[in-house]
């Protein structure tokens, strides 16, 4: 099986190596190359030809990341890692449509599997559970209940199960339709709720409340929401 190729982008050592060292223990991964700053991504990018960037550079600004994403988003997926002190938010990751942002404090259990979702072409945003709702609140565009109303029991039951973080073919699977059935479902949904990705359609439906998914696929408060949104 193919190793993923990694590049570490960080701008303090002591964190630097400590990512190198986790990754190099994790099965599957392969440190290619690492990074302090944003031109140090630029030119490893074109150098090493990794397959993600982990990228912890505390200073870089939303602005900074979405000119990143534009400049090597086409050849590499980017990881955004979060810690107290980062500037980037997860708005920003939204916006600048990374493959994923993880809270540098709950890496170490979920580093390997996030990386894989990503390799696979999913979207993953792992974060503590108890941020959903500050997060949530700051999205350009709030979803109410008003805008969830105009949604058709179909793509309600959709846009329900994609925010607990399945996948369009799991999706049809359990409501039993084609796959893309349910992606003209989830494009209609996100419409009407404003939402520019499927990661921030969740986080926008995660306004209304914990959501507890039947085996048909109808959401009712009641069970906590899941911390990570994984999409493909």
């Amino acid at each position: 099986m193919a190793q993923i190729r990694l590049l570490i982008a960080d701008d303090r050592i002591v964190t630097r190596s400590g990512l190198v060292a986790m990754s190099r223990e994790a099965p599957g991964l392969d440190v290619v190359g690492v990074a302090q700053d944003m031109a140090g991504v630029v030119t490893a990018v074109d150098c090493l030809d990794p397959d993600i960037v982990l990228l912890n550079l505390r200073k870089l600004s939303g602005d900074g990341l979405r000119r990143l994403a534009q400049l090597i988003g086409a050849h590499v997926s980017i990881i955004v890692l979060w810690c107290h002190d980062s500037a980037v938010t997860v708005q920003d990751a939204l916006r600048a449509k990374v493959a994923g942002f993880m809270a540098l404090e709950i890496l170490q259990e979920e580093f390997a599997g996030v990386i894989a979702l990503v390799d696979r072409g999913c979207a993953a945003y792992l974060f503590p559970r108890e941020r959903i709702r500050d997060i949530s609140d700051g999205c350009s565009t709030p979803v109410t209940s008003g805008a969830m109303s105009t949604l058709t029991s179909r793509e309600s039951d959709v846009l329900h199960l994609l925010a607990g973080g399945m996948t369009n073919k799991q999706i049809g699977s359990a409501l039993h339709i084609a796959e893309n059935t349910v992606k003209k479902h989830v494009h209609r949904a996100m419409g009407k709720i404003s939402a520019s990705s499927r990661v921030e359609a969740a986080l926008l439906v995660s306004r209304l409340g914990p959501l507890n998914v039947t085996a048909h696929g109808r959401a009712a408060a009641g069970q906590q929401k899941s911390d990570l949104s994984s999409t493909s």
